[in-house]
């Protein structure tokens, strides 16, 4: 199995973040509580999986914390095509590798092992991922499960909602020129721009803000960008109370907006 296709997997990777790569937005004892329970693996203990085809929403809940908690996966290759259905040509790609990997047998010599797949479709940057089918994507995937959080809330009465996003896009930044962010990219081009903020973006904070959410947490293990200066690590985790007035927000032009993978 892929290893991001296991919730369990994506907390097991999460558990590793080391705590000086988080960001909690509005620091406050209740955040750093909802954090750690999760992080901490002997807190995580106290969290029951309910993740199965079977088992009532969400995926994980715990009766010690009263949190209840659903994980999902955004990226910015997914979009929708002509006919409204949602493709990801790198997903595809990836599932193809996997019956490769699987149907040639090297599993069964390992039958515990986690795919790690690193697959490329080979399409022109902006048509394989892009800024807008980053925040489309993550608005799509994040109004989804909303619309579930009423049957969260009857299953688990008042537990807390924890929205737990696993990212899996690479870092973005803003081009100075507009030529810069729309020209054709190759690896060891130099750009100048600056960091794109993923958690002061507007795109993003008003998919959840003023919503039936709790607490967001938002691990995005891949984002970095290579400058002039060196690399410029991006928290990996951002921890956020809803409930609390997010005051520092951005505004992008998407015009402007180029991934730092090539």
């Amino acid at each position: 199995m892929y290893y991001l296709d296991s919730e369990k997997s994506i907390i097991k990777k999460f558990q590793m973040v080391n705590p000086k790569s988080v960001y909690f937005l509005m620091e406050n004892e209740e955040s750093i509580k909802v954090f750690e329970s999760i992080h901490d693996q002997e807190n995580w203990k106290q969290w029951i999986e309910s993740a199965g085809k079977s088992d009532p929403p969400p995926d994980f809940f715990t009766d010690t914390y009263m949190y209840m908690m659903d994980v999902m996966r955004v990226d910015d290759h997914s979009y929708k095509n002509k006919k409204g259905k949602v493709v990801n040509p790198t997903n595809s790609h990836i599932r193809d590798v996997e019956k490769e990997i699987i149907q040639s047998g090297i599993m069964e010599l390992c039958p515990n092992a986690e795919l790690i797949i690193n697959a490329h479709t080979n399409l022109p940057t902006d048509e394989d991922h892009n800024y807008q089918y980053y925040y489309k994507n993550f608005t799509r995937v994040v109004e989804h499960h909303k619309k579930s959080i009423d049957l969260y809330k009857k299953n688990h009465p008042n537990y807390k909602v924890i929205f737990f996003i696993m990212d899996e896009s690479f870092a973005y930044f803003v081009a100075e020129n507009i030529e810069d962010a729309t020209k054709e990219k190759h690896i060891g081009d130099m750009i100048l721009g600056r960091p794109h903020f993923h958690f002061w973006d507007k795109n993003f904070i008003r998919v959840f803000e003023n919503s039936s959410i709790d607490y967001l947490i938002w691990y995005t293990p891949f984002k970095y960008v290579n400058s002039s200066i060196g690399k410029l690590d991006l928290p990996e985790v951002c921890v956020f109370n809803i409930k609390e007035p997010i005051k520092q927000c951005m505004e992008y032009d998407e015009k402007h907006m180029i991934s730092a993978e090539i």
